[in-house]
């Protein structure tokens, strides 16, 4: 189980990112929730909170916020032949909690959350 100071040292929001799909509309409704470098559970159990956080967020705001998952695509992941397990999990999560996301580029997710 991570420590709360482990959970957020591993939980990065950027409200400018530089990446042109991410520079959103200019009224800060675009969230970058950075999984990349955390093992599957670790990453699902930061995604479930923050996203619970996120549509809190959106629901008071009465606002959609776009957010977009960093993944990560596997060039670290122990042996060549050993496919990325954090894409899979966050999908896999995605998908059973009934959120649908777009695949925007390779290791980057992107959900809406009214």
């Amino acid at each position: 189980m991570l420590g709360s100071a482990s959970v957020i040292a591993s939980v990065d929001f950027f409200r400018n990112p530089v990446a042109p799909e991410l520079q959103g509309d200019g009224r800060g409704n675009e969230r970058i929730i950075d999984l990349h470098g955390l093992h599957a559970s670790e990453a699902i159990h930061v995604l479930k909170h923050e996203l619970s956080v996120l549509k809190s967020t959106a629901i008071a705001a009465e606002q959609r916020l776009q957010v977009y998952i960093l993944v990560g695509t596997g060039h670290h992941t122990r042996g060549s032949r050993t496919p990325a397990r954090l894409p899979i999990a966050v999908q896999r999560f995605l998908l059973e909690e009934g959120i649908d996301f777009t695949e925007t580029q390779p290791g980057l997710l992107r959900v809406v959350i009214y």
